[in-house]
């Protein structure tokens, strides 16, 4: 698989249109990715451990799980190409990571190491503006599920889930859907057989 047009797509999705950013800029600063495969249920980065690296999903699904001490499970969010993943704590304060990111699927994915992609570019024109797009839209997300938690009934939240994941609906365990959703399965069960 030629790594130049996983560059081009993932240039595509970090900036704007009209922005100055190419993907040739990568290469002339020394940012080469590594091409990564994971097979499903592998995982990406590791509750608890240093996750220094920006991943861009080129093909694939991902999910944000944390485990309590006790041992309980809890599917944060999920993320499917073409998207960027990764732990903005761990890469930026040098923390171990609160979460893990577990391939669902056979992931293909663009590896950069963070402090040496935000350092080489930086000073690059677009950049930043394309950095700030991109956390916007994070923040926004984080913003809308917390929202929704306080907000929304159980049922709205599962409603809203299918409407935003369209392309997970068939392929992720009910289990997974409502730890996301925050109920049990069997809560899930009572509101899907509702709905029919």
């Amino acid at each position: 698989m030629n790594i130049q047009t996983q560059m081009q797509d993932f240039v595509g999705y970090f900036t704007e249109p009209g922005s100055s950013l190419e993907a040739s800029n990568f290469d002339k600063y020394g940012l080469c990715p590594e091409l990564k495969h994971y097979k499903k249920g592998q995982l990406l980065i590791s509750q608890g451990q240093p996750a220094p690296k920006l991943f861009f999903l080129v093909e694939g699904f991902v999910r944000y799980i944390s485990i309590s001490p006790e041992g309980k499970e809890f599917t944060q969010s999920f993320a499917c190409a073409p998207s960027v993943c990764g732990s903005t704590r761990a890469m930026t304060r040098k923390t171990p990571a609160l979460f893990s990111i577990e391939a669902l699927d056979d992931v293909l994915c663009l590896e950069f190491e963070w402090f040496i992609f935000y350092k080489q570019m930086k000073p690059q024109p677009g950049f930043l503006t394309a950095y700030n797009c991109l956390l916007e839209n994070m923040f926004i997300k984080k913003e809308e599920r917390e929202y929704a938690f306080v907000q929304h009934s159980a049922e709205q939240r599962y409603l809203d889930f299918l409407e935003t994941n369209p392309q997970l609906r068939d392929k992720l365990p009910l289990k997974m859907i409502a730890s996301h959703i925050g109920i049990t399965p069997i809560a899930l069960s009572r509101i899907r057989k509702k709905l029919k």
